[in-house]
């Protein structure tokens, strides 16, 4: 509006209470925006809005900027006054972008901008903000000035960053549960678990989400019936606990009807009063595991029961070392046998070697290095062994040759069997047919009964002996041969009627092996010829008891039964070559 004209001053004049009345009008209105404009202001400087007018100039000079800038560290005075321009506070990873931005909105003629940037505070912290600007054009359409509000959004940003982390982590965690074999559940606290979420990998027990999300199927209805109580129940147990969780193995049933085992890991959720309104779980396959643990029961069972017979056998199982003298690594429990004890050999107390007779160990050695050297994968072999008593024992040894991967032989796996009876036996037969040729050629007769003592001592059992035969011509018996016996207890024994308690005693049919059959005096005189041990065995020929064989022992307490049945059979073979020559000697 210009300057007053003459006219109109006249035209005043000439009503001067209209003029008055414009004067008032007028004082009211700039009252009323002096009053507007404060209440902008005061709105302005109390908001987190930052009112700025620039100019369009490099980096933006201020023409006005609202006093709440101080939010941003900062007076009006730095602006106003050209000290710092407002390019100079832009982040400088951003500032090319929004002269960029800025630029574009002026080539295309739009009426506004508007972008989110980080400026740098006084204090030199990091801001977001969100710049809207209106930009002021001349008549000829030049930008002159930029008008604008710069709102600091720097709390929504660290939500928005925040929400970004958690929806990414989210995804993440989606991503990894659904890609793993543990299933993820949320359960209603209702009859049979109906479940409001289950993650997407429920398709591997070949459900879908929408089975249980459309309450199709209901979880405790999948859960085997022989399982499904003890589930309750243990669940209502944590319940009325007051735990937080629950943990339980058990079988369920697969859309297919196959059956799979589960653990399942939950967290029961309550009000703030205590009331359980849902269950939060996972639910694991453990099918495999469950199949080696039924496996591996299997396995020990059968161990447990393969360690039972092996300890109750004959056979000692043993891993050696391929080591001098066979360290011991394991030996089955029955090594007692031995009279050794599982500790003795995997202690390194005693190695193998040191308990295999010395004059077997070098032939042992040996042929295990050649059936090593010739690349068997076995060995076989008898030898001699001490106990733990000092005894000596015949043994069989089968062994494994356990190589690694170059093919060295590392370890031995082998059964040590006792066969010390059958040695014997194959020792007592080897008696037998030595005295069977002998006697078929001999016909002395106390040759005949040397011999025959001679062979039965060969036994280590037995050390003493006698044999009796029946004289008709005096009606008695006589002890014809003997070794091992003292002179003063031949003497006492030499002669019996054939009717005296001695003969009838002893005298029997049957063989005698009990110290306690015989009469008193001769059990006295037993004890002091320190005899622990006795063996009678009649000889018969043709239906009559022509003598016996008398044997016994001062080491062992009884006669053994393999040692009983060699005499036995001794008696039967001697009978037939005793029995002619006695009967022609007695003629003659």
């Amino acid at each position: 509006m210009g300057s007053e004209t003459s006219e109109d001053r006249e035209e005043l004049n000439t009503y001067p209470h209209v003029a008055d009345a414009a004067d008032g009008e007028r004082g009211k209105a700039f009252h009323a925006a002096l009053e507007r404009e404060e209440a902008l202001k005061t709105i302005i400087n109390n908001s987190q809005a930052v009112v700025f007018l620039w100019k369009n100039e490099e980096k933006r000079p201020a023409e006005f900027v609202s006093e709440n800038v101080v939010n941003f560290g900062y007076a009006v005075e730095d602006f106003i006054s050209g000290r710092i321009l407002y390019g100079d506070i832009i982040h400088p990873d951003d500032l090319e972008k929004v002269k960029e931005g800025l630029e574009k909105r002026i080539r295309t003629g739009a009426p506004d901008f508007n972008m989110e940037y980080r400026i740098i505070t006084k204090s030199r912290k990091i801001h977001w903000v969100n710049e809207r600007t209106f930009i002021q054009r001349g008549q000829e359409g030049e930008v002159t000035h930029f008008q604008g509000v710069v709102l600091d959004i720097t709390e929504r940003k660290r939500s928005e960053e925040k929400l970004e982390k958690v929806l990414k982590m989210q995804k993440v965690l989606t991503t990894v549960i659904n890609n793993s074999p543990a299933v993820v559940f949320l359960w209603k606290n209702e009859k049979y678990w109906p479940a409001t979420f289950v993650s997407d990998n429920v398709v591997q027990f070949g459900y879908t989400v929408d089975d249980f999300a459309s309450k199709g199927v209901l979880y405790g209805k999948i859960i085997h019936p022989a399982d499904l109580k003890r589930v309750e129940e243990e669940l209502e147990r944590h319940i009325q606990k007051g735990e937080v969780s629950f943990n339980s193995e058990y079988r369920i049933f697969t859309k297919a009807g196959d059956l799979r085992w589960v653990n399942e890991r939950t967290f029961i959720q309550r009000e703030g009063d205590g009331k359980v309104i849902c269950f939060q779980g996972i639910v694991l396959d453990i099918t495999s595991r469950k199949k080696v643990e039924e496996a591996l029961r299997k396995s020990l069972e059968m161990q447990k029961l393969l360690k039972t017979i092996i300890n109750k056998s004959s056979a000692v199982a043993f891993l050696w070392k391929n080591v001098e003298n066979w360290p011991v690594e394991f030996v089955s429990e029955n090594v007692t046998q031995f009279g050794y004890t599982v500790e003795n050999f995997t202690s390194g107390k005693i190695l193998y070697g040191d308990i295999i007779h010395k004059e077997d160990i070098n032939s042992v050695s040996e042929s295990l290095a050649r059936s090593i050297r010739e690349g068997y994968d076995s060995f076989e072999m008898e030898y001699r062994i001490f106990t733990g008593d000092g005894d000596i024992r015949w043994v069989e040894e089968r062994t494994y040759i356990q190589r690694d991967s170059d093919g060295t032989p590392a370890h031995f796996q082998g059964v040590v069997v006792d066969i010390t009876e059958r040695k014997e036996a194959q020792e007592m037969l080897e008696i037998q047919r030595e005295l069977g040729v002998f006697l078929s050629t001999a016909w002395n007769l106390q040759t005949m009964l040397s011999r025959i003592l001679d062979a039965c001592l060969q036994i280590k059992e037995i050390d003493a002996g006698g044999i009796y035969l029946k004289d008709e011509l005096l009606d008695q018996i006589n002890l014809v041969a003997h070794r091992g016996l003292s002179s003063e207890f031949v003497r006492n024994i030499s002669a019996y009627r054939v009717d005296s308690p001695e003969a009838k005693q002893v005298w029997t049919e049957k063989p005698i092996y009990k110290l306690s059959f015989f009469a008193e005096e001769m059990a006295d005189m037993l004890r002091k010829e320190k005899i622990t041990a006795v063996a009678v065995i009649p000889m018969k020929h043709r239906g009559e008891i022509i003598g016996s064989l008398n044997f016994a022992s001062h080491t062992v307490d009884r006669i053994p039964q393999n040692v009983r049945n060699f005499l036995e059979s001794v008696a039967l073979q001697v009978v037939n070559y005793i029995a002619p020559i006695r009967i022609e000697a007695d003629l003659i």
